[in-house]
């Protein structure tokens, strides 16, 4: 599936993007201008990682940089004021939100409660591989169900694979390489049906991006159901990564068990950001006009030569380049740009990471010199 852009919605988010800066919001002026790109060996192009490379707000890294003189102390009175942050922008009670190290700390929990019990882990293939990492190293059964033709999650596959033993299920939305989503009423029922059976988690590290009226959170089904689970991070739009700061929404019974297995491993300076990062909206506007921008740029190169790809749901974008994924990265890695790792079996299938819109005007400018 392609989608492509009008020059009226280009200028639209431009213009949008704009009167940020014009109503006085503090996202920089430096972050709307377009440099030369100059990228080198040692500071290439990080298309790879699907991070946000523009960082942090100015809001967030001031937080951070104050921090410091309180770092002696134990952070547990912060911990507790994101935790409250984080239940009221869901209008969800405290006691259904943890915080960990990450987004990955709560896979970890889920796939070792599941490793416990004994219990299968099914989930669709290709998608994010840490839960199936997990459950594989804990010697779990997974029941992987590849994606459909339309190259978008099979439920109906899944369904069918579902066995007795199955007691975790695992849905990335959007998923990841392919930033497709699922279809908010199908994954309702999906959700509701299947949780009957087995513990249902959403991981959804990239909904910030997400511009589909098809698209929903699943969080409202956490206070209906104890074995629906919603996984988040601060990694991808608020450009945590690198301090690790994430979210889970569940019943409380998962809360206190999770708790059980609680490491302290949270700290004072990122959740003192995180709770700046959350509330800063102007700069999340920012970056997803910018995001925007990048998806128009690649999709119109893509377009322009005829690739296929799937409609971007998030911070990448998934095509065929006729050709393997590490032959492309070799190639572009020439440029001083870095593109993602092999999707099998999707080895023709490139993922790309949308960084700033000068880097793509450039990627698409070397790839077309290279492939044209």
């Amino acid at each position: 599936m392609t989608i492509k852009f009008s020059r009226r919605e280009w200028l639209a988010g431009i213009t949008s993007a704009s009167g940020l800066l014009i109503s006085g919001s503090p996202v920089s002026a430096q972050n709307f201008m377009e440099p030369n790109v100059n990228p080198t060996a040692e500071n290439p192009i990080r298309a790879h990682f699907n991070e946000n490379v523009y960082g942090q707000s100015h809001k967030a890294r001031e937080a951070i940089a104050s921090s410091a003189k309180d770092s002696h102390k134990y952070a547990f009175r912060d911990l507790l004021a994101l935790q409250a942050l984080m239940a009221k922008l869901e209008d969800i009670p405290t006691k259904y939100v943890a915080l960990g190290a990450g987004s990955t700390e709560f896979l970890e929990k889920a796939a070792v409660f599941n490793a416990v019990a004994g219990g299968d882990i099914l989930l669709p293939i290709p998608t994010y591989g840490d839960l199936a990492r997990f459950g594989r190293t804990l010697g779990s059964k997974l029941i992987e169900v590849p994606v459909g033709d339309d190259m978008h999650i099979n439920l109906d596959a899944m369904r069918a694979a579902m066995t007795d033993n199955t007691k975790l299920i695992y849905l990335c939305n959007p998923n990841n390489p392919i930033p497709s989503i699922i279809e908010k009423n199908v994954l309702k029922e999906f959700c509701n049906e299947m949780s009957e059976r087995a513990t249902v988690l959403i991981d959804e590290a990239y909904f910030e991006y997400v511009d589909n009226p098809n698209y929903e959170s699943m969080i409202s089904l956490v206070k209906e159901n104890k074995n629906i689970i919603v996984t988040r991070t601060a990694s991808k739009i608020h450009a945590f990564a690198g301090m690790r700061i994430g979210v889970c929404y569940a019943h409380p019974d998962f809360i206190k068990r999770s708790f059980g297995m609680f490491t302290n491993s949270l700290n004072l300076p990122a959740m003192r950001g995180a709770y700046a990062s959350y509330q800063d909206y102007e700069y999340q506007k920012f970056l997803k006009h910018k995001n925007k921008e990048c998806q128009i740029i690649i999709t119109k190169m893509l377009n322009d030569m005829r690739l296929e790809y799937i409609e971007s749901n998030a911070n990448f974008i998934f095509f065929n380049a006729g050709r393997t994924s590490t032959e492309v990265a070799k190639t572009m890695k020439k440029h001083h740009i870095l593109t993602g790792r092999p999707f099998p079996p999707f080895k023709n299938w490139v993922r790309l990471s949308l960084t700033k819109p000068e880097e793509m005007k450039y990627f698409a400018e070397k790839y077309k010199e290279e492939y044209s």
